[in-house]
């Protein structure tokens, strides 16, 4: 199999309490320095996992997520490999795509597409089978509950997830059939622009471990090579630092859903 053709994005978190109002809209400073835009589009999303996250555990995310108003569920099924250190260097991701390959992801599989994630000290390269389904019966912004979403899991359940290294056969549907579910999240998604490149300012509202509201303020930007997506998240680390917008931890949001 020949080795898969990756995108790349950086991925930061503002610190929420310099750049939101307290009704998590970004300010007058923020979004003139960002020069926000309106709300692009506005999503909510839930996951799907027992609550021992056996999933997560291995590798797997499998999230439902529903844009704005419309009339269809997008279904994500992503496995997430860790890369050693902070995604800089080549030979890493290098190193992390042969141990994909070895569960059978690649280029000559177009169901799944690939990402590296650089987040502050952190890297991830994610494979997604992303499907979609028609909705009936649901409220503007509503999402399936737990019977509906357990059956639409499993219903388009991909076949390298059904057949998991080690694991049992039936192991990903007996998991999805005693799985809860894990939000919902809503996320805002702002466009904007830094260091002259079009990137995304993300907004959501969750719950902290105390059970108290918080905000989670996410900038994303889009590379074409790992060397570009490195200069630019250095670059753009230095900007929203010396902006005194930076939060130094890393941008996972799923991580914080699942074990809330």
């Amino acid at each position: 199999m020949t080795p898969a053709r990756e995108a790349y994005q950086v991925k930061l978190l503002l610190d929420p309490d310099q750049v939101l109002d307290a009704d998590g809209r970004p300010t007058g400073a923020a979004a003139a320095a960002l020069s926000l835009g309106a709300p692009g589009r506005v999503e909510v999303a839930q996951y799907v996992d027992d609550a021992g996250q056996s999933l997560n555990g291995q590798g797997w995310i499998v999230r439902i997520r529903r844009h704005d108003d419309e009339n269809r569920i997008r279904l994500a099924y992503k496995a997430r490999f860790e890369i050693e250190g902070d995604g800089a260097e080549p030979a890493a991701v290098r190193r992390v795509m042969d141990r994909a390959r070895l569960h059978n992801f690649g280029a000559g599989d177009g169901k799944y597409t690939v990402q590296v994630n650089l987040s502050h000290t952190r890297a991830t390269l994610d494979f997604t089978n992303k499907k979609c389904r028609p909705v009936a019966g649901l409220a503007p912004g509503e999402l399936p509950g737990l019977a509906a979403s357990r059956a639409l899991v499993l219903d388009r359940l991909p076949g390298k997830l059904a057949k998991w290294g080690a694991k049992p056969v039936g192991w990903a549907e007996s998991v999805t059939a005693s799985a809860r579910l894990h939000g919902p999240v809503r996320q805002a998604n702002y466009p904007c622009r830094m260091l002259d490149h079009a990137m995304e300012t993300q907004v959501s509202r969750l719950r902290t471990a105390t059970g108290e509201p918080a905000w989670f303020t996410e900038i994303t930007a889009k590379a074409h090579t790992l060397r570009e997506a490195v200069e630019l998240r250095s670059d753009l680390m230095g900007k929203l630092r010396a902006e005194g917008w930076l939060l130094e931890r890393d941008a996972f949001k799923t991580d914080l859903v699942l074990g809330r």
